[in-house]
């Protein structure tokens, strides 16, 4: 009777390394990190370009002498 219950003479299986989870649990945060820092540049673009609005107007309205 043989005793072998597979047969170890076939190809090796090549299963993929653990660090490939790893790696694509990294890559999703960064992702996330990136869209976080995007949204963040485009709310501190907004608060410069109001600012810099506001500064036009009030530099309109000092050289004219009257108000808006």
């Amino acid at each position: 009777m043989d005793h072998n219950v597979v047969d170890l003479k076939g190809q090796p299986h090549n299963s993929p390394p653990v660090s490939d989870f790893w790696f694509a649990q990294v890559d999703l945060r960064l992702g996330r990190i990136e869209t976080m820092i995007t949204r963040l540049e485009w709310q501190i673009w907004l608060i410069v370009c109001s600012c810099f609005g506001l500064l036009v107007f009030e530099i309109v309205k000092a050289l004219s002498g009257r108000t808006l």
